[in-house]
């Protein structure tokens, strides 16, 4: 009777530690895949605040208006990896210009523009359409986010393409186990990509297993156990969702898989009490190689794998404490945006895995001048911010400038052919404002400071001083 206890505390216990597995890794994958999202939606906010409705009018009356508009575009596009395309369309939903030009002239399949009576919002909307409907001809996923008028009308807006190839490669660039599956669908139950592929499947709603929750704009997982309705095979599921973005991850471990090995050690155990050991140990290894997998999928979920500093969620939720704590104790606040100088013609030259070592020593660079209390992370392709709690303008502007003096004078990055290739940074810096009521603000006034930096001739530095 105790040996049956055990046996089924052992069992129930290796389904626990796997089920909190699977929701560990869907939050983890959630958010990986989730940067992508965000980092889109960041480039679309920031088009739509300097594209307004002059812009849109100058562009439809315009051809050469339109190209610049396009030229500029193309741009934005190659700042976020996995962006197949970046257009800008006007109240009719018509692209006026696009990173690929072959597009101006056709209209937006989104649904606000498929269903004119749709409600809009000034958010981000994420949708899959199949190649039939998309202007490429290729199966993609839409993020836009649509300029609204006070009433609710749509003006116009900015929309990115990430190519569903994209959403395939990554989500096939992890390693499962056989009869293990992870998808990414949307919240009307589309499988977007999957792995193992399923290609037939792909673009098409797929019936939700048994028991999957139903989650709403809010940021939220869960873990179950239920049957797959594309293959027939009890798995231990774990779903996540970021909020608002209607993307769900599902990571399923397969049940019969992950009880194998308690299986063989419980028939060895009815040989006599002494294999009770052996399946206690087992039962502790797989918790303790569980606990493991988590820490290693939180440090992953929080750092940037190209230089080992922040990535932007993790700098971004610092930045939000720290905003917290300033406003409450009245303390002084700082944020550096710095950005490699002319980043696309070393690409361009020398190749990308040297642009990739010029971002890693910029990110030396960074962390040889910055003191214990600040927090560096990497916002985006070969931009970086750096928090500095407790710092005024005057301070700030020191360590910028140190920082900027040691990135013309030390940083190089080593060529595939052994040259040292120099670059330089430009600085954006802004201090926490009375009027500021977010993060987002204090962002927006560093990032305004660096694109002055940058108009102004790159390698230098300015500073937003507060109303």
């Amino acid at each position: 009777m105790v040996l049956a206890l055990d046996l089924a505390d052992g069992r129930n216990g290796i389904i626990a530690d796997r089920a909190s597995l699977a929701v560990q890794k869907s939050q983890f994958m959630s958010q990986w895949f989730g940067t992508t999202i965000l980092s889109t939606d960041y480039v679309l906010r920031d088009i739509n605040g300097k594209v307004g409705e002059a812009e849109v009018a100058a562009a439809a009356r315009s051809s050469e208006h339109a190209t610049r508009l396009s030229v500029w575009l193309a741009q934005k596009t190659a700042t976020v990896p996995g962006i197949a395309g970046i257009s800008v369309y006007g109240a009719d939903c018509v692209f006026l210009a696009a990173a690929d030009t072959r597009l101006i002239g056709f209209k937006s399949k989104q649904k606000a523009c498929e269903e004119r009576n749709a409600q809009v919002e000034d958010k981000a909307y994420v949708q899959y359409v199949p190649a039939e409907k998309s202007a490429s001809h290729r199966p993609v996923i839409l993020v836009s986010r649509h300029r609204v008028s006070p009433e609710g009308r749509l003006l116009g807006g900015a929309l990115a393409a990430i190519d569903l190839d994209f959403a395939q490669k990554w989500i096939g660039s992890f390693d499962i186990a056989e009869h293990d599956v992870l998808a990414v669908v949307d919240t009307e139950a589309t499988l977007l990509a999957r792995n193992p592929p399923l290609p037939e499947a792909i673009g098409k709603p797929a019936p939700p297993p048994a028991d999957q929750p139903n989650f709403g704009e809010t940021r939220s997982s869960a873990t179950f156990i239920a049957v797959s309705p594309l293959d027939g095979r009890e798995r231990i599921f774990g779903i996540s969702k970021i909020e608002d973005i209607p993307v769900l991850i599902i990571v399923g471990f397969d049940k019969q898989g992950v009880l194998r090995e308690w299986r063989r050690r419980a028939w060895q155990l009815g040989g006599g009490f002494a294999l009770l050991v052996a399946l206690s140990l087992l039962v502790l290894r797989a918790h303790l190689t569980a606990l493991h997998q988590r820490e290693e999928m939180r440090k992953l979920a929080t750092t940037d794998m190209l230089t080992g500093v922040a990535n932007r969620r993790q700098l971004v939720e610092t930045g939000l404490h720290e905003f917290s704590r300033a406003r409450r104790y009245g303390a002084h606040l700082a944020l550096l945006m710095v950005d490699i100088d002319r980043f696309k013609a070393i690409n361009d030259t020398w190749g990308h895995p040297t642009g990739d070592r010029a971002i890693q020593a910029l990110t030396t660079a960074i962390t040889g001048i910055i003191r214990d209390q600040d927090k560096v992370g990497r916002f985006g392709g070969e931009e970086f911010a750096v928090i500095l709690p407790e710092t005024e303008m005057a301070g700030a502007l020191v360590i910028a400038e140190r920082l900027r003096a040691a990135v013309q004078d030390t940083a190089k990055a080593v060529s595939d052919c052994s040259e040292m290739v120099g670059f330089t940074v430009s600085i954006g810096v802004a201090t926490l404002d009375p009027k500021d009521k977010s993060f987002e603000d204090l962002i927006g006034r560093a990032d305004k400071m660096l694109y002055a930096a940058k108009d102004g001739g790159r390698n230098q530095v300015v500073g937003a001083t507060p109303s």
